[in-house]
């Protein structure tokens, strides 16, 4: 029976029963990879909406591939990316130089009010008699309260990991306060009658108070100067709990070194809250001023409304102009900083590959000084000088008595190179044909008068050191049988 044949076809639907149409459709499916795209491609969109509406799972997934390819884009084309963006942008920086304008407005306001007022020459009185700034008097006096510290312990260690200062606050020495919030956390543990669980929450003040939350690895703490909010708490809490989901392996790790917690700035800074006083309202009188003085300029403004259009037109234009110079400019700014990237990475090369040859040569240099070192050390050690029978006279022409001294400078000179001090021992030796005194005087006068010829040759005195092979303390070697004289090289 063939295959193919109806036989064999209705052999197979009984050996593999009603899987047997499921298997010829998992078959075609795999062999025609297009129709699987297709059949996919059908409910892709509704699996990503549903998988989204489960978790952010899917996000975190996608997150890195969007932002890489957002970079890549930016880099390939970035005039496209402004193109794109120059409707947003303009818009943006309009309204930032509006708000700038009108902060600019208010703070003038604050500033002629502050100055020639009642209230502002009592201020003024005030921060003279104690010493403190203008600024930090008027603060005080229209706060309700202000977040001026913010400090994250490290719980095990009690190790200060980051702090936050509001401006114009004063912080003297956050470690010290680390520490201190710790040793009283400790303090009433040991000192009252406590649940071990329980934690210091609130510290008081005069006008400060310390709001502390303890998480499992840290303690956030918050630094109020004025009236406690009630939301100040939540805040903390959900701070402390923030840091502890996105830097719990790092807590846990924490080895000392709180360098990696500086990205929790903005985090923390986040907490940096503060509220003023509500401003009073003035006397009637004040606002009708105003009133009168809004209509003068409204009836001025009327006279001029139609010739300030054109201005407006021409500033318009000179604006959007500014715009793209700016976006001209930082595109400009962006391409250059590549180029001394790229620059910097090429010179930063050419300088490791300078002192990899530096050191090369100098590792070089050292293995052939110790070379020739060993080599003169060698050669000086085994030099002999022909002394006559009996006689101790050093012939200072003699071509043996001029290769030791080239040899003893060659050697000083290498030895210098090393940094190592240079000592050569001559020892006088003599034969057993006289007797011992005759012995010894000849020895003791063959091992200064060859210590003397070598001075008087050029050798410095400092390296040549004198003696008689029968001087005690002398090696075994030196003490030869033999009609002349011997070296040993010492190296310091």
């Amino acid at each position: 029976m063939t295959a193919g044949t109806p036989d064999l076809d209705q052999l197979r639907r009984l050996l593999f029963g009603k899987d047997y149409d499921d298997l010829l459709a998992l078959k075609e499916q795999f062999e025609n990879s297009h129709q699987y795209s297709t059949s996919v491609a059908s409910i892709i969109s509704e699996a990503l909406t549903l998988r989204s509406r489960q978790d952010d799972s899917l996000s975190v997934a996608l997150g890195p591939m969007v932002e890489q390819t957002l970079n890549r884009s930016i880099q390939n084309e970035p005039k496209r990316i402004a193109d794109v963006l120059y409707p947003v942008m303009g818009p943006a920086i309009r309204k930032s130089i509006q708000q700038a304008l009108n902060e600019a407005l208010e703070n003038i306001n604050q500033l002629l009010e502050q100055s020639f007022s009642l209230r502002a020459w009592r201020w003024r009185f005030d921060a003279w008699r104690t010493g403190q700034s203008y600024a930090r008097i008027a603060l005080l006096r229209t706060l309700v309260y202000q977040v001026e510290q913010v400090f994250l312990i490290h719980r095990d260690t009690g190790l200060l990991l980051h702090h936050i200062v509001a401006e114009k606050a004063i912080s003297k020495d956050p470690e010290i306060v680390s520490g201190m919030l710790t040793a009283i956390q400790d303090f009433i543990k040991d000192s009252f009658a406590v649940d071990g669980n329980d934690t210091l929450d609130t510290l008081k003040l005069g006008e400060l108070t310390v709001l502390v939350e303890y998480g499992p690895h840290a303690i956030t703490a918050l630094v109020v100067r004025g009236n406690v909010p009630g939301e100040l708490h939540g805040l903390l809490v959900e701070t402390s709990e923030t840091i502890h989901q996105q830097y719990a392996r790092k807590l846990k790790q924490f080895n000392g070194d709180a360098a990696s917690f500086a990205e929790l700035d903005p985090l923390l800074r986040n907490c940096l809250k503060s509220q003023q006083q509500a401003h009073k309202q003035r006397s009637p009188w004040l606002a009708y001023a105003l009133l009168a003085g809004i209509s003068g300029a409204l009836a001025w403004g009327t006279y001029q409304y139609y010739q300030h259009q054109t201005q407006l037109a021409v500033q318009k234009a000179a604006s959007e102009q500014a715009q793209q110079a700016a976006i001209q400019t930082l595109q400009t700014q962006l391409e250059q900083q590549k180029a001394d990237t790229a620059a910097a990475q090429v010179s930063l090369q050419n300088l490791l590959s300078q002192q990899q040859q530096q050191a090369e040569e100098q590792a070089r240099l050292a293995v052939a000084n110790a070379q020739t070192i060993t080599h003169l050390s060698h050669a000086i050690e085994v030099a002999q000088y022909p002394f006559e029978l009996a006689q101790a006279d050093v012939d200072f022409n003699h071509p043996l008595l001029a290769q030791l001294v080239k040899n003893i400078l060659a050697l000083q000179q290498a030895a210098s190179r090393n940094n190592q001090t240079l000592q050569v021992m001559i020892i006088g030796n003599t034969d057993d044909s006289g007797t011992e005194n005759i012995n010894q005087r000849l020895a003791h006068e063959r091992a200064h008068n060859m210590h003397d010829a070598l001075i008087r040759s050029g050798v410095p005195a400092a390296l040549l050191a004198a003696y008689d092979a029968n001087q005690p303390g002398l090696p075994a070697t030196a003490k030869k049988n033999e009609r002349g004289v011997s070296y040993m090289v010492r190296l310091y």
